[in-house]
């Protein structure tokens, strides 16, 4: 058996192609574009979903369960402060630069070279392989892996999801709850302030009842929900009583609450305020306790951690955990980069993984 780490340098090379082709979300079909005739290059066979993308293991052992390699091909835009043009980098001996190239593009090349290797190796493995590459996982889009997991999830009974972790085992990850909250009162004349009725006053009570909100459930694995009001807005004028008051709330979920009681413990604390989430699709997830996933990574001795980040995890129903090369603390920032010796690692610690998986 070759060893994986000769592909290197052709997936150093295809993530360098892969950053010079814009792919902010909801606009990545070039990518998709160049990413299919990619792999079909490579002789697999590469099904389109819209932008997402779906590589079937040729022949799968219908005794053997499905383990899915998910990796998202959209960018967020580039961070203001590049020293260099995020879509054409310079070269760099030990590191590949450029806009994606740490969050997701490292994750998306490691597997489909894994995914290749096995492949052409014809590795006799514990499970059946399917690659899926999303889309518009950055903004939460429909048409992404929101979309797709119906598709996958008939045939997927596990999955690692490629984020920067560096190869670490994200067990777990908070999910993320965005709440705008409006206080409504009346304007008037701050010289006649008593005919009005002070929205920002009443906004002020109900940052303060929510701050004192308390979760009596923890989550053993999580802890407790994290809560922060984090804008606010009033006011026309210095002499005029606000009418409307808004302000956001951020909330980290653990896998004690639904976002739906979350959203009715708020409302509860500041009935006078009128509460809209922006998506309650994004919960917390957990690895189920026990399973082989967590089995695996014990036995491989592969640290384990709670991720304080989301990821197209939230959106399945399957189990899984997350891991993949690269540090998630230079994601969306200015001069993103990968090391090129941590794609090597992120090839050797896919395929030692799926190749040991305790079933």
């Amino acid at each position: 058996m070759s060893d994986i780490s000769q592909y290197t340098q052709q997936a150093c090379q295809l993530l360098s192609d892969m950053i010079a082709i814009p792919a902010e979300s909801f606009h990545e079909t070039k990518k998709a574009d160049f990413l299919c005739s990619f792999l079909e290059s490579e002789g697999l066979s590469a099904a389109r979903y819209g932008n997402n993308i779906v590589v079937r293991q040729p022949e799968n052992d219908p005794g053997k369960p499905v383990l899915m390699l998910n990796a998202h091909i959209d960018t967020v835009a580039a961070a203001a402060g590049y020293s260099f043009d995020p879509l054409n980098p310079p070269a760099d001996r030990t590191r590949i630069l450029g806009l994606g190239s740490n969050d997701d593009g490292a994750s998306v090349v490691c597997m489909i070279f894994t995914f290749i290797h096995t492949m052409k190796e014809r590795l006799e493995l514990p499970v059946n392989l399917l690659l899926a590459l999303s889309c518009e996982e950055e903004r939460s889009g429909e048409r992404g892996m929101r979309m797709l997991r119906r598709i996958v999830e008939r045939e997927a009974d596990f999955a690692i999801v490629g984020e920067p972790t560096g190869m670490k085992a994200a067990v777990a990850e908070r999910g993320l709850l965005v709440v705008d909250a409006t206080c409504e009162g009346r304007s008037a004349h701050c010289a006649h302030a008593e005919l009005g009725d002070n929205a920002l006053y009443k906004a002020v009570e109900a940052i303060s009842a929510i701050r004192q909100l308390q979760f009596g459930k923890v989550s053993p694995t999580m802890g407790p929900v994290g809560l922060n009001v984090t804008q606010i807005n009033a006011g026309t004028a210095h002499n005029v009583i606000p009418d409307s008051c808004s302000f956001v709330i951020d909330i980290r979920t653990t896998d004690s609450y639904t976002n739906e009681e979350i959203m009715e413990l708020l409302q509860q604390a500041a009935p006078q305020c009128g509460m809209k989430a922006r998506n309650m699709l994004n919960h917390a997830s957990a690895t189920p306790q026990g399973h082989s996933l967590l089995r695996t990574a014990a036995s491989l001795g592969v640290e384990t951690y709670i991720s304080p980040t989301t990821s197209d995890w939230m959106r399945l129903s399957i189990p899984a955990i997350k891991m993949g090369p690269g540090d998630s603390n230079r994601s969306h920032k200015a001069d993103e980069y990968v090391y090129r010796g941590e794609i090597t690692d992120g090839l050797k610690k896919y395929l030692d993984f799926i190749t040991n998986i305790q079933l």
